[in-house]
């Protein structure tokens, strides 16, 4: 009993390290880049940018937590995250929307609406974001632990793009 708790350990380790050595590959990647920033500027009001960056923090927020779900082998938290913080059911995709979105007309999303102050690829990429939290979750359910890493990378692969393309001023 002893050997297969170390087994399953020792496992559980590899996996980590391996998640380690994934981020330090995309940090050395960030930093071999050009110092020449080529990134589109996106002019926001300071209120729309202050909200913005908050929710670009909530998802890193959730990506460090769905990470750690994974890492406790518990592909159903990961699930649970993705699916109400990053996906598309969890409200952040309206305030993408030029206006709060056709069903939310309601003066509160107005507000909230970021979406008018970003370029046409920016939105696309944030829609990208939210459909592939709703994929992840789905395939995360399922079961399978490297189905799972393959999704999540669809995530973090959206937004690696964005933040390549955008910097909001």
């Amino acid at each position: 009993m002893k050997y297969i708790l170390f087994y399953k350990k020792a496992i559980l380790m590899k996996k980590y390290l391996a998640l380690i050595a994934l981020l330090q590959m995309f940090n050395n990647t960030v930093h071999a880049q050009e110092t020449t920033d080529l990134r589109q500027f996106v002019e926001m009001p300071p209120q729309m940018k202050e909200m913005f960056l908050k929710n670009m923090r909530g998802h890193m927020e959730a990506l460090d937590q769905i990470i750690a779900a994974l890492a406790d082998n518990d592909l159903n938290a990961a699930a649970d995250i993705a699916g109400t913080t990053m996906g598309s059911a969890s409200g952040k995709q309206r305030q993408c929307d030029e206006d709060g979105s056709q069903q939310h007309k309601k003066t509160e999303h107005k507000k909230k609406a970021f979406g008018k102050f970003m370029p046409p690829a920016m939105k696309a990429m944030g829609r990208q974001l939210h459909i592939s939290a709703n994929k992840f979750a789905v395939i995360a359910r399922q079961g399978d632990m490297g189905e799972a890493y393959k999704s999540l990378s669809q995530i973090t692969a959206t937004c690696v793009a964005c933040h390549q393309s955008f910097q909001v001023k």
